[in-house]
């Protein structure tokens, strides 16, 4: 059973070609950097100096930079951590394996017609070839 539809392919691949997806994008992992600094603020709340400094930490990890300056203190920030590594990793993986896939199928039905009109075009070739060689044979 496909994840996606044809209506929704198309849609997304609209979305990637216009730049309408770039906004989304950095939304979803703006939105995941947020809630993994507020949920590790609320697990582990000495982890961090600051608010600032869990928002500053939770867009390392989802981003996948994480330069370790900044890291949860407790067992309970860690497995949060965990958690916002993961997704974020996944995020990335899952966003350009859609991404790549739009661009091959867009690809792929664009050159649809024009492999057609190719065979089409190689075949009305060879009957010329075969009606010239017969006209020489004469």
């Amino acid at each position: 059973m496909p994840v996606f539809n044809d209506r929704q392919l198309a849609a997304l691949n609209r979305a990637v070609i216009s730049g309408r997806i770039l906004p989304v994008l950095v939304l979803i992992t703006a939105a995941i950097a947020v809630a993994g600094a507020l949920f590790v603020e609320l697990v582990s709340p000495n982890s961090f100096d600051s608010l600032g400094d869990a928002l500053w930490w939770g867009a390392q990890t989802v981003t996948t930079i994480g330069y370790g300056d900044v890291v949860p203190a407790t067992n309970g920030g860690r497995i949060v951590a965990l958690f916002v590594m993961f997704v974020g990793a996944a995020a990335v993986s899952v966003v350009t394996a859609v991404i790549t896939a739009v661009f091959i199928s867009y690809q792929q039905r664009r050159m649809g017609p024009d492999a057609e009109r190719h065979d089409e075009l190689v075949s009305v070739l060879e009957r010329i070839e075969r009606r010239l060689e017969a006209l020489e044979s004469r």
